[in-house]
This record gives C-alpha cells, structure tokens and sequence, in this order.
C-alpha cells in the first residue's frame, strides 16, 4: 500500500515513453490454461444499427448502461434515455425520449457514464457535466477528444480517450484550485481498474499497463508478449483481476495468468465488458454472455449471438444491455427496454461553453491529498 505522501510524490514523476506492441494473434488452446508464469514487466516510457424488421429505420446502438436512484440510464449512439426501473418494457408506451433534447447534438455516442457527488458525466465527444436529474449541460471538457472510459479516482475523474489519460477535477480541496492534467499521452485508453495498489489501464493497440506507485510498466505474458496488446475491459474484484482483450479472456490472481475458456472449448471471445459480484463474473462479449461461477467458466445461451454493450446492478439483479437486441434483466430475461423503444431524436444546439483543458501536475498532486491511497472498489 502506498501513503498518500508516496501519490503525491509518484504523481510528479515524469512519464516515460511507451513502446509500441504491434497486433499479435492468441493461441487457441483447450480447457483452462494455467500458464504458471508471471506476467513480466517493461518500463514504458460503431456503426448505425438498422430496424430488423426490414423498414430501413435507423435505431440508435446501445453503447453503456448504469442505474442511478432507481433510474435505468441508458448511453447511446444518438444520446442519452432515461427511464424508472420499476417498469418493464411493455409498460412503457411509445418511444423512450432522449434526455433531454436541450442536451444537445454534442452529447451523442456516449461510451461511458459515471455518477460523481451531485452530478453526473457522460464521455463521448469530450467529457460532459451534467445536473443529477440529466437535464442539465453545465460544461464539457477535451474537445477533440473521444472519451472512452471513467473511474472515480480521489476527488474527480480518471479519463481515458483516444489521446491518453486525464484526471479531471471540478472540486480543489484548498485555494490552489484544480485544473484537468494529462497523466499519459499518445495513448488510446480503453478500460481501467484500480487494485489494491495501483492502476490498470487498458489500451487500444499499445498494450497492458501499470502504475505501481513508481513507475508505469508494461505488462505481457513471456510465452505470448502480443496478448494484451487490444484490451477492451478490465474488472479487478479482489482477489483477481480480469483482462478481456479482442481475442481472449485472462484472471490474474497477483502472480499468475491464466486464460480462461468456456467449459472444454477451445473458443476464443472478443470481450466487451466484465462486472462481478459476490457471487459471479459476467463477460460480455460481441457475441453473447459468459458467466463464471463455481470455477466453470460457460456461455448464456439467452443471449447466444447477441453483442453485449453494458452491464450493470440493480440491487440484486444483473442487468444486460445488448447493442441491438434490446436491455434486458439477466433472470429470466426479462424485458426492460426493447430495440423498437429507442428511436432517433434531433436534438437542439448546445449553449453551454466548452471548458479547455489545461496540464498542471503540481495542482493535480494537490488534489490527492485526501485519497490516501489507491484501493479497490
């Protein structure tokens, strides 16, 4: 573990180049592989969806999904809905309105969505601020940029985008302020995780990577240096830490990889999300649903052939939002949200006016004074 006075101080550390992996293919291999070698380390410096039913009508994909106070908050290709989770799909007449049309056109492709205090924040084409009820754009933030992924972290955000990771901040704990801070750069950022002593950060073409309180590291199997190179979804749930890549799935138990098959297949997955809970590990992938429990790693059939977008809790209840095919709760597949409920919508201007971001590491340590340390979820 490390003190806050070791974050402040790593934070200052300058970031060292990264090498660039190229794309490598996975070996196939049957059953679970336990690899029994440590992953070594190196220091680094969609498209529109149609209407099935053949009318040519464009629907909006599905791209994320959380639920907030008791609200479904769905993230899409053309924006925001929102809808009580407490009716099903069959209660709901007509089509479900974006949220709300003064959002305006920016705020469409939302990739990820992340409540943070009194407001929210969606990343898409930059990285919006919004009012608790989704009917407000206070501000956005990283024009230019195509944020892929959020993660509290202290007392704001980690962004990942399509140029590198930013923290972001809205809150300074002292007079000092807080400005937003380029962490890493020349990256694409696809998914992070926070373990019990540091951060993950999955990439797009540039690999597996680790900030240990030192230093970033690079982090690759001996046998295979090209697995991690295209990581689409990182979950760490002490005391593992799951890596779904384009091609495969990995655990790592904190000294060694595994790859993890379905059943006795030898089936390899393009994983797009990953969630546990206590009592199993979902993978979505673009082609269905894994779940592991009871060391047995098996596919869904409900939701055979079906490209998984988000997952997410509800209390007890797993909830599962497909691209196309509809949100759904995993037991008994019940119906929430069905394809032909999310329509395209116009949306007004945007008025707000968009925030710059800036770089200053010495403020950005400032704010990690109340973190204490990096911790899992």
């Amino acid at each position: 573990m490390k003190n806050s006075g070791s974050i402040i101080a790593i934070i200052m550390v300058s970031i060292l180049a990264m090498l660039v992996l190229l794309v490598g293919s996975i070996k196939k291999r049957p059953g679970e592989i336990e690899t029994g070698a440590t992953a070594d380390e190196q220091t680094v410096a969609e498209t529109s969806a149609i209407d099935g039913d053949g009318d040519g009508e464009y629907r909006p994909e599905v791209t994320t999904v959380i639920v907030d106070s008791g609200r479904l908050i769905v993230g899409t290709d053309n924006g925001l809905y929102m809808m009580p989770l407490y009716r099903k799909a069959a209660d709901v007449k007509g089509d479900l309105i974006p949220q709300k049309r003064d959002l305006g056109d920016d705020v469409i492709c939302l990739n990820a969505i992340i409540p943070l205090g009194e407001y929210r924040y969606g990343g898409g084409f930059g990285l919006y601020k919004l009012d608790s009820d989704y009917t407000t754009l206070f501000e956005s933030h990283f024009p230019g940029e195509t944020v892929n992924t959020l993660l509290e972290f202290g007392n704001g955000l980690l962004v990942g985008t399509d140029r590198g990771l930013w923290y972001h901040c809205d809150h300074p704990v002292d007079e000092t302020g807080c400005v937003d801070t380029l962490l890493k750069d020349d990256v694409i950022v696809t998914a992070m995780a926070l373990d019990q002593d540091g951060l993950w950060v999955g990439t797009y073409g540039d690999g597996l990577l680790y900030y240990d309180g030192l230093n970033w590291r690079e982090r690759y199997l001996l046998r295979d240096t090209l697995s991690f190179a295209f990581v689409n979804a990182l979950e760490f749930y002490y005391p593992y830490l799951w890596v779904g890549t384009d091609e495969a799935i990995y655990r790592y138990d904190g000294a060694r990889w595994s790859q993890m098959f379905a059943a006795d297949s030898s089936e390899t997955y393009a994983v797009s999300n990953i969630m546990t809970t206590r009592a199993a590990t979902y993978i979505g992938t673009e082609d269905g649903l894994l779940k592991f429990a009871s060391d047995s790693l098996k596919a869904v059939e409900d939701f055979h052939g079906m490209a998984i977008a988000g997952l997410c809790l509800n209390k007890k209840d797993v909830i599962v939002a497909t691209r196309r095919d509809g949100i759904f709760k995993f037991k008994g597949k019940e119906e929430i949200v069905s394809p032909e409920q999310l329509r395209l919508q116009v949306m007004a201007e945007v008025t707000n006016e968009e925030v710059l971001a800036e770089t200053m590491p010495k403020v950005f340590a400032a704010g990690y004074r109340s973190v204490g340390r990096l911790t899992d979820k």
